[in-house]
């Protein structure tokens, strides 16, 4: 299965960086924001840092920052049915079912994936307006939604992107992407429901996949 913006595996990641336009400083604390501005600040941060040249000091604060707006713990949970996803009838928690180093292993890989092509696509997507639609509480989540526009090419429909954002013991953090209906996370747990059961594959073929996206340029 393909995410229409995140790819196999949802590794494009590209809906990331459509939400990057609104010029504002992110503050000393963040508890007390509203999700939407919340969204808004952390995307211009991450942008900004990555408008300088590169440099190790630059790389630091842009995974210092990635590391204050997404939740990795939340969202490789999420990508493998903990919490199951809302809209799945038959549920299977595959995360209570790996030891703690295999949960390790996924989580870091998945870090590495959302970061290195949240950075590789933020900058194609600098010729999009967003406009920011408002926010939805769904239990402990808010969802805050967006629409993106590419001004080069104003006859292209507008995308729409949702981030799913939480407040837990770090402060607000983003835990899922819903690009266009399809969430990121539940893209995930589809497939790797799906690998842990087809004949021949499982856990470690789940490894190697992600190994290997994250070989390619």
């Amino acid at each position: 299965m393909r995410h229409p913006y995140f790819g196999t595996l949802g590794l494009g990641v590209a809906a990331w960086m459509t939400a990057c336009l609104i010029a504002m400083a992110v503050p000393a604390t963040a508890a007390d924001l509203p999700a939407e501005v919340f969204v808004q600040q952390r995307h211009e941060h991450i942008e900004g840092l990555l408008r300088q040249p590169p440099s190790q000091p630059r790389d630091e604060q842009v995974r210092h920052a990635l590391g204050e707006f997404v939740d990795f713990d939340g969202l490789a949970q999420r990508a493998f049915g903990e919490p199951c996803p809302s809209a799945e009838p038959s549920c299977e928690d595959l995360w209570q079912g790996y030891s703690d180093a295999q949960r390790d292993e996924v989580r870091g890989l998945l870090e590495k994936l959302v970061r290195k092509t949240y950075e590789k696509n933020l900058l194609k997507t600098l010729d999009y307006d967003v406009g920011y639609r408002g926010e939805r509480q769904n239990a402990a989540d808010i969802r805050v939604m967006t629409e993106a526009r590419n001004r080069l090419k104003p006859r292209e429909p507008a995308v729409r992107v949702d981030y799913v954002v939480t407040q837990g013991s770090q402060g607000m953090r983003v835990v899922d992407i819903v690009t266009e209906g399809s969430s990121l996370t539940k893209n995930y747990y589809d497939q790797f429901r799906k690998k842990m059961h087809n004949p021949g594959e499982g856990y470690p073929n789940i490894v190697a996949k992600l190994r290997d996206k994250l070989a390619k340029p």
